[in-house]
């Protein structure tokens, strides 16, 4: 008898811990407005069909962010071979001739069903495509953009130093045939080594570099007369970011960029919120796994034990907590073991102490 009530006892409480377990939420019923005015809110995400057939249907469905941009919003999870790779967010942005490519998602198949949804929108071609960073769920559509549109990729350098054609990349190991079929690693046409202004299409465009801080070279556009800013991975909300290959400070200093641009939109690498709010989940942890980090070594916390002191309770609703956080935590102590501040903070207490002068 004891034995059948621990057994009964042990499922459920697998069963209330199932969402935790996978980190995955059993629904998203907390949509959010797209826009600063509360002009459109986000369809709950979809989870693409069975995935039968020649092609992966990834069931796309483009949402108006502003009034030049459109976006495909993925799932607030790792990728797997049941989302296809759909777990990161790609944009259209419209010019006068052409489509712009912000971010063209996992695979070739992805970046023509996202094409023939917008195409549902205006039928104009794809001349140019912008990456933001090297991580492959943002950029293997490059191949179809390049293959049959004949499109000029802009992006990072590092995509070109660290992938080459035959590469066995995540996304290629991970998605089933039928969603990563035809997908190539083509090298970016056009690189800069710092903020670049240009305009496309009729479009005028700020390609802002802002260095290692999720990747080792991150880079997110401003559209100023849109008012929109399309961010990729510096920016992420509703789950817990992965700084596997990031670095803290290089986090902060990248918010702390985008927060300098006059913007109203702006689009996230993962998650859902793109109003005014939408990088204040970023500031806020990267800002306490500093500060939390820094007084554990203070207070001289051994490597081994800072992700039992520095939990950030405070995130753990969000998806993907259990599986990134204390990772996070644990390279943050070996990024911040040395650190001894930046001329930024240095200039910021100057300033502090002089207007207390004049007090």
């Amino acid at each position: 008898m004891k034995t059948k009530i621990i057994i009964l006892l042990s499922i459920v409480a697998f069963v209330l811990a199932s969402p935790f377990i996978f980190n995955k939420r059993v629904t998203i019923s907390d949509p959010h407005t797209l826009d600063a005015d509360g002009n459109f809110i986000l369809y709950e995400w979809v989870e693409p069909r069975t995935g039968k057939g020649p092609d992966w249907d990834y069931n796309l469905k483009p949402v108006k962010v502003s009034d030049r941009v459109w976006c495909f919003f993925g799932a607030l999870e790792m990728p797997t071979k049941e989302n296809a790779g759909d777990m990161s967010n790609s944009c259209y942005i419209k010019g006068n001739d052409s489509w712009i490519a912000w971010d063209t998602g996992p695979s070739a198949i992805f970046a023509k069903q996202a094409y023939e949804a917008m195409s549902k929108i205006a039928k104009l071609p794809v001349k140019h495509v912008i990456v933001s960073h090297e991580h492959d769920d943002h950029w293997l559509g490059n191949s179809y953009y390049k293959e049959v549109h004949g499109a000029e990729i802009i992006g990072p350098e590092s995509v070109n130093v660290n992938y080459h054609k035959g590469d066995q990349t995540r996304m290629i190991k991970t998605l089933y045939q039928n969603a990563i079929r035809g997908t190539e690693l083509v090298p970016v046409d056009r690189s800069f080594e710092d903020t670049t202004k240009f305009k496309i299409s009729g479009i005028n465009f700020e390609y802002v570099r802002v260095g290692y801080a999720h990747s080792e070279e991150d880079w997110f556009l401003y559209l100023p007369d849109d008012k929109t800013v399309l961010v990729g991975d510096v920016v992420m909300n509703g789950r817990v970011t992965s700084n596997r290959d990031g670095i803290v400070i290089g986090q902060i200093n990248a918010l702390k960029a985008i927060k300098a641009r006059d913007w109203n939109h702006l689009v996230p690498g993962h998650g859902f919120i793109t109003d005014k709010t939408a990088a204040d989940e970023s500031i806020r942890y990267f800002t306490l796994i500093k500060d939390e980090v820094l007084e554990g070594i203070e207070e001289e916390v051994i490597p081994d034990d800072i992700t039992k002191v520095v939990t950030l309770e405070e995130f753990r609703d969000k998806d993907l907590y259990y599986t990134l956080s204390s990772g996070n935590v644990y390279r943050a102590y070996e990024e911040l073991e040395m650190y001894e501040g930046d001329e930024d903070e240095d200039d910021e207490d100057d300033e502090d102490e002089d207007e207390e002068e004049e007090e």
